[in-house]
């Protein structure tokens, strides 16, 4: 049950609410991530950092980039009802 509370959690903040629907579309670097979703590189980061931790999303290395992507697949389905929800609301 915790995993799910952690998982509300993560959404609820609004910068990893769009990191999250930014990473929806596939892998992508830490760096274009912050130009996305109109946020400093250092705070994309430490939202990033967070994500990560709580297992939801997962990175790696690619020469000096960093390249994240969703890790928890319970995210493809959320975001799927938000998604038929909206049309509906």
């Amino acid at each position: 049950m915790q995993k799910h509370i952690n998982l509300f959690k993560a959404l609820g903040e609004e910068t990893r609410y769009k990191i999250i629907e930014v990473l929806l579309q596939g892998e992508i670097c830490s760096c274009e991530i912050s130009k996305l979703i109109c946020r400093t590189q250092s705070n994309t980061s430490m939202h990033l950092s967070k994500l990560n931790d709580l297992g939801i999303v997962q990175y790696r290395k690619k020469g000096k980039m960093i390249i994240y992507s969703i890790k928890d697949k319970r995210i493809y389905d959320v975001f799927k009802v938000l998604k038929i929800r909206k049309g509906k609301i």
